[in-house]
């Protein structure tokens, strides 16, 4: 049997653990989720590689076209593309979900990175945030670092 005053740890050494951890895990998408996110955001990045920005843009969320207009989204993806040359390879790095998002409204937001390789760039992080709308996952931002 466990003394008394080691029973005190170990419940507050799982409690805090647990507090630690859920948190964490809960900021995971659910497979189903976490594919529609992934499919939506590489159809709108398939448009962006294919220079067919004004149709990227119509694919976006609402949200997204609220923030910027369709003459700024193909000003600002050309000057970009322009600078970065075609892209080589990407691969998925990471997802995160949440239901905030900072300047947005509630809801389902799934937060995208992806490790990108361009013709004059060679190590880039693309960042794609697809929020649910309705019931279809759109792209409501991106940003290259």
């Amino acid at each position: 049997m466990i003394p008394k005053q080691f029973r005190i740890h170990i419940v507050l050494i799982v409690t805090a653990l647990f507090m630690i951890i859920y948190p964490i895990l809960s900021e995971r998408p659910n497979t189903e989720k976490a594919e529609k996110a992934t499919n939506a955001a590489m159809e709108f990045l398939k448009l962006v590689d294919s220079e067919k920005y004004a149709e990227s843009w119509e694919l976006s969320a609402d949200l997204m076209k609220e923030k910027v207009t369709q003459q700024e989204w193909v000003e600002k993806l050309t000057k970009a593309r322009t600078l970065s040359g075609a892209l080589i390879k990407r691969s998925k790095k990471n997802a995160s979900y949440s239901t905030s998002a900072q300047d947005s409204p509630e809801g389902e937001y799934i937060a995208l990175t992806f490790d990108s390789k361009y013709q004059r760039a060679a190590s880039v992080s693309e960042h794609v945030t697809v929020m649910l709308e309705g019931d279809r996952w759109r792209v409501a931002g991106y940003f290259i670092q």
